[in-house]
């Protein structure tokens, strides 16, 4: 009978104990590498009350490259560097840095123009940035 000591009793084994105990440290080790610690998460935690609900400000591109901010037409369909579109956001995002700024293209809109405008929100500093979905 193997395992036994002379006189029927089985003696304490260690080597299924190392193996369990290497199995377990090896479970510890590889999840502990997994944890993300919470100042490395980007997701934004509740803060104080904004001082009042902040309205999106919309800009819609249609299907002919014209760029609209507030339904407000803005640069020509062929103008690349959009000026006055960085212009008008400037003045959006100087007022309040958070303001959300959702971006709807038209489903005909090339994905050129979307690049054009999203280069003039960078450029106008622009933090808090959104896509719509299409209308049309």
């Amino acid at each position: 009978m193997s395992g036994s000591v002379g006189n029927g009793e089985f003696g304490f084994q260690i080597a299924p104990m190392l193996d369990i105990l290497f199995v377990l440290l090896l479970f510890f080790m590889v999840s502990a590498g997994a944890q993300k610690h919470e100042t490395a998460l980007t997701s934004q935690l509740p803060g104080p009350a904004q001082p009042g609900p902040l309205v999106p400000a919309a800009i819609v591109i249609d299907g002919d490259g014209q760029v609209s901010v507030n339904t407000v037409p803005t640069d020509g369909p062929t103008d690349r560097n959009l000026p006055e579109t960085i212009a008008r956001l400037k003045g959006i995002v100087q007022d309040n840095s958070m303001r959300p700024i959702v971006v709807t293209p038209s489903r005909t809109t090339k994905h050129s123009r979307v690049m054009d405008v999203l280069n003039a929100c960078a450029g106008a500093g622009v933090k808090n940035l959104a896509f719509g979905s299409p209308a049309d």
